[in-house]
């Protein structure tokens, strides 16, 4: 009786450990881009504001606000929110995927996670090369190199890159973007 009620106490406990998930940190976590104008004016951006979830499986979920775009430019994020993304209808970027937890034996590690973005009523799955940290109670995921993201991979309309840069008289604006995450789960 005794070995039984040790042996299941033991499971419910590794049952609950191994459902245990870790929760983005939001005042920690962002995603990163800068936008270039004339082939060489580089803007830089933030989206915060971030939620999400990362399971024992190593499997994500992270959600974007996109209204949460700052350049540090009051009017110029006014003008990617309604222009360019068209937040009203497009109010978040979805981030998905799975990566091997177990496999983390160091606390460090460098890989290379697939993760399937949803944005603008299509998908499409970027290859991010990024630093894991691992510690007991906490994983972070930071880039090591940005991931080159078009318009045209979410199939933005041209026509919207066409009126944000005729806001600033009609300069070359490119329609592609580095992006770079930095990403904080804790338990």
């Amino acid at each position: 009786m005794k070995k039984t009620l040790l042996l299941s106490l033991a499971l419910l406990s590794f049952q609950s450990f191994a459902t245990e998930k870790f929760n983005l940190t939001t005042d920690f976590s962002s995603i990163s881009f800068a936008t270039i104008k004339k082939q060489y004016v580089v803007e830089p951006a933030t989206m915060s504001g971030l939620t999400g979830s990362l399971d024992e499986q190593g499997r994500f979920a992270v959600i974007a606000p996109v209204a949460n775009i700052d350049t540090g430019v009051s009017v110029r994020n006014e003008r990617l929110n309604s222009l360019f993304f068209n937040t009203t209808e497009n109010p978040v970027i979805m981030v998905s995927g799975q990566f091997d937890l177990a496999s983390l034996t160091q606390p460090i590690s460098k890989m290379i996670v697939p993760a399937e973005v949803s944005f603008y009523g299509n998908k499409k799955t970027f290859n991010f090369p990024v630093i894991i940290t691992k510690t007991a109670n906490a994983i972070i995921v930071s880039s090591y190199a940005p991931v080159i993201i078009t318009a045209s991979d979410f199939a933005i309309p041209a026509v919207n890159l066409t009126k944000l840069a005729a806001t600033v008289g009609g300069l070359a604006l490119s329609d592609a973007v580095p992006v770079n995450i930095n990403l904080v789960f804790k338990k």
